[in-house]
């Protein structure tokens, strides 16, 4: 099974090194299977793969004009431009490990410098947060088509909001008869 996603567009889309063209169907199939199928669920990322040349497919996959619950006109990417970004968050995270017979290892060469943790989580974070807004456009765009795409099965959920109480220290009673109470975890104190 080929990936939604061939290295060219990945070019087109988010560059990545051309040297580690082998490195990239690794990852691409990796995200495909974690990220992508936690986005859009197993079924519909099964049908994608088999059915990617299908009309509704392919405006899923390159994007789409469509109106918005808002009457706009909106334009989403597609899921290519989600995965390229998705892929990428990986690479820049996982391209400069190799794998040895001692292990792992982390290459360098004479004329460069590694950059810092910091740096390389914070680029990656750029990339999975410009994926996931993205990916917002295009959930409600299959929510708005979910006749098109019967294997979607996102559910709006609303969370009823449910207030958490901390405590309540020294709840006294204007009567002699009650005591004072100090409740803290359930607890009664005299």
């Amino acid at each position: 099974m080929s990936n939604l996603l061939t290295f060219s567009q990945q070019i087109a889309i988010k560059k990545i090194s051309s040297n580690n063209q082998a490195r990239f169907d690794e990852l691409c199939t990796e995200v495909e299977r974690t990220d992508l199928k936690d986005l859009i669920g197993l079924a519909l990322l099964q049908d994608l793969e088999t059915n990617p040349t299908t009309a509704d497919n392919l405006l899923l996959l390159n994007g789409d004009t469509f109106t918005n619950s808002l009457n706009q006109s909106v334009k989403h990417q597609g899921l290519r431009y989600v995965l390229a970004y998705l892929i990428h968050a990986r690479y820049i995270g996982e391209s400069f490990v190799k794998d040895t017979f001692t292990g792992m290892v982390r290459g360098t060469q004479e004329n460069s410098e590694p950059i810092s943790e910091g740096t390389l989580k914070r680029l990656q974070n750029i990339s999975k947060e410009i994926a996931l807004s993205e990916f917002e456009l295009i959930k409600e765009y299959l929510n708005l088509n979910y006749s098109k795409y019967p294997l979607w099965l996102y559910v709006l959920s609303t969370k009823t909001f449910t207030p958490k109480f901390g405590s309540v220290s020294k709840t006294a009673f204007s009567s002699e008869k009650h005591e004072s109470r100090n409740i803290i975890n359930g607890k009664r104190f005299i």
